[in-house]
């Protein structure tokens, strides 16, 4: 059989270097994929990935497979997972070809860095988050250049190797949804861009849009993810008929980026990133040669952040630093017969080459890479003086809220009291009033002047006729009414006044 040769030197390799099948596992973005472990490992995780895929059988299923294959193979970049080649099962008992593809086994994210940092209530370092976003430009100017594009670009989705090397899984390769395609499906959230949204709300399958600029825009939620410590997934309503993108907490999320103290450079790049205006939002190109990155790239050291080591330093080997990728591990061989007794010692000495790699040369323990270290001292300090800042900052504000109602109480009282002196006064003027009718009530009767007696006498001493007596009409009516007006006129007046003495009472207190 033409294709029984790959998957036999593959039998031969694994069984040559003692490697063991660590059984498969689902991962969240690509599906179910075998495990192996290559043999002399320290650690006891995985090194490749076996994806295995069922594709129909017809005459052109083959070149097919070889089409993926070297495009797969193009495909290699320091900031991409590596590929290292496929076989075809010989084995065909249904209608299906069955082939095998091999990667680099990667199981670590930028999402377990950022759990990390929360539990442990510490803040990603800013040089970490400068050289995780030139290795996500770098892996997405390479496939800008290829003509494809990443299309979920999340904390999840960003793979990190046990060189803490961002290693990005594009579409086609090991993944095979974008992250429009999951939410439009409802199986999955993305951090999708607005004009994404837009074609949500659509209900187009095929979004009209700029795939490179939307890339820009998860990378900005990534970033502004990885400096809050919060989930950028709540800034989305995925749950609606339309899904909603919810600026507000966009902004909320970036100012509480500037209070966790990163710098001004690290904050401007990321609202560029985040512009809803897809003129005005940054390209790769416009990351990788801003001013921005490169000042903070060439301050910052060129490691990242020393993770806790749980194996005794001394005993690990250094990293080789030079380039083995360039060539798949596994050689794709679908038209040339190759028979088991063909096989010759070299055959699988060279294969042995591709597959190591020197791999046991570079890798380094991962437990020791991927061991989250306890915090040092300096970055307790950091912390602690950070916290420091916040009880400060809240205390500043609790106390200039309650001067605030402290004031705005005084001005009330001021306020009612100034009404109350205005009703006394009122009261009174009524008072005044009041009695000075009650005394014009109780005035005497005047005397007639004398003159007027002295004409009256005259008068009545010329008359022949006597006239009647003279009689004085008092002006106090004794009558019933009267009187009942009186006892009115005075209740009124202590009413009056208990009103006034209340109110004096009621203030003075």
């Amino acid at each position: 059989m033409g294709n029984q040769g790959p998957l036999f030197l593959v039998k031969i390799y694994l069984q040559i270097n003692k490697s063991k099948h660590l059984g498969g596992q689902y991962y969240q973005h690509i599906e179910r994929v075998e495990l192996y472990q290559l043999k002399n490992e320290i650690t006891k995780f995985p090194t490749i990935f076996e994806k295995i895929i069922a594709n129909s059988v017809s005459g052109e299923q083959e070149k097919i497979l070889l089409n993926l294959h070297n495009q797969a193979q193009n495909l290699y970049h320091p900031n991409l997972i590596n590929y290292y080649g496929f076989c075809i099962d010989p084995e065909i008992t249904t209608n299906f070809i069955i082939s095998r593809w091999y990667y680099q086994a990667l199981y670590k994210t930028t999402k377990n860095i950022c759990a990390y940092h929360f539990q442990y209530k510490s803040l990603i370092p800013e040089k970490d988050l400068w050289k995780f976003l030139y290795q996500i430009s770098q892996g997405l100017q390479f496939l800008e250049s290829k003509q494809q594009w990443h299309m979920q670009i999340q904390p999840d989705t960003i793979y990190i190797d046990q060189n803490m090397q961002v290693r990005l899984i594009p579409m086609g390769i090991l993944r095979m949804m974008s992250g429009y395609s999951l939410v439009s499906n409802k199986q999955g959230k993305a951090l999708l861009s607005p004009e994404l949204i837009e074609q949500l709300k659509l209900n187009n399958i095929n979004p009209v849009h700029d795939p490179s600029k939307s890339d820009i825009f998860s990378l900005g939620m990534t970033m502004l993810e990885q400096m809050t410590l919060k989930s950028s997934f709540d800034c989305y309503s995925f749950n609606s008929n339309t899904p909603q993108l919810h600026g507000k907490l966009i902004e909320e999320r970036m100012k509480e980026s500037i209070m966790n103290g990163f710098s001004n450079d690290l904050i401007k790049i990321t609202k560029n990133m985040l512009h809803q205006d897809i003129h005005y939002r940054v390209g790769i190109k416009d990351i990788l040669n801003s001013q921005e990155l490169n000042k903070n790239l060439n301050n910052q050291s060129n490691n990242f952040s020393p993770l806790k080591p749980t194996l005794n330093l001394s005993n690990l080997r250094q990293p080789n630093t030079i380039q083995h990728d360039q060539q798949p591990l596994i050689q794709p061989l679908v038209t040339a017969k190759i028979e088991q007794s063909n096989l010759t010692q070299n055959q699988i000495q060279t294969f042995q080459s591709h597959l190591d790699l020197n791999q046991l040369d570079n890798i380094s323990n991962f437990q020791q890479s991927y061991s989250f270290r306890e915090k040092s001292d300096e970055e307790l300090l950091l912390r602690e003086q950070q916290i420091n800042k916040q009880i400060i900052r809240i205390i500043i504000e609790i106390i200039t809220i309650n001067i605030i109602i402290i004031i705005l109480i005084i001005i009330k009282i001021i306020v009612n009291y100034r009404r109350v002196i205005k009703k006394i006064v009122s009261l009174q003027q009524q008072i005044k009033q009041i009695a000075v009718q009650l005394e014009e009530s109780q005035q005497k009767p005047t005397e007639i002047p004398n003159s007027l007696n002295q004409l009256d006498n005259y008068n009545y001493q010329i008359n022949l006729h006597p006239t009647p007596p003279i009689t004085y009409a008092s002006p106090i009516k004794h009558t019933l009414n009267d009187f009942t007006e009186n006892i009115e006129i005075q209740n009124r007046v202590n009413q009056v006044l208990a009103q006034s003495r209340q109110a004096l009472v009621k203030y003075q207190n």
